[in-house]
């Protein structure tokens, strides 16, 4: 997919505020790019980095963001269920947050997590590396991973931001 026109790498960030729900994670969504050659497909994406560590580097496994690269309805089908406004699509009530940098296939396996809060919060916990034809969740190397707690309200502004700049660059 060829790309022209976008904006600056950074697209969107915030930092989390301590409320009375101990707010205790920020949320960087930046542009990145997956090098190629030896069969991996070079892959420009926009990374999740919490607390300014990338979430495609925490697993250990190839598995990057879908956002920036995959179909626009796929992306706004991920956004949707980042924000709980679709159902997650993996059993156990698990969301895909990286997925396979070659073809996005949930059967490849896929980086999840459990999402779950309200307005005020949302809670990123219980990481693993699932796919959707079993129900097994694969939590090794995930043991220290999360729980991650986010302003709900500022989550929710950043999210809707990268959907905006994705839908302006055409990505």
């Amino acid at each position: 997919m060829k790309r022209t026109g976008l904006r600056p790498p950074l697209i969107a960030r915030y930092v989390s505020r301590t409320r009375e729900l101990e707010v205790k994670s920020t949320l960087d969504i930046v542009w990145r790019n997956r090098s190629g050659g030896g069969g991996r497909t070079e892959r420009r994406y926009l990374d999740l980095a919490i607390d300014g560590v990338p979430l495609s580097s925490l697993s250990g496994a190839d598995f990057i963001s879908p956002l920036g690269w995959v179909t626009v309805e796929e992306q706004n089908a991920t956004i949707d269920r980042w924000l709980r406004q679709r159902s997650p699509e993996l059993a156990g009530g698990r969301t895909a947050l990286c997925v396979c940098p070659e073809c996005a296939a949930l059967g490849c396996g896929a980086v999840t997590a459990v999402l779950e809060g309200g307005p005020g919060v949302i809670v990123w916990r219980d990481f693993g590396i699932q796919n959707n034809y079993e129900d097994a969740v694969h939590r090794e190397g995930f043991e220290t991973i999360g729980p991650f707690t986010f302003d709900g309200s500022l989550y929710r502004l950043l999210l809707e931001a990268v959907r905006s700049e994705l839908r302006g660059s055409g990505g």
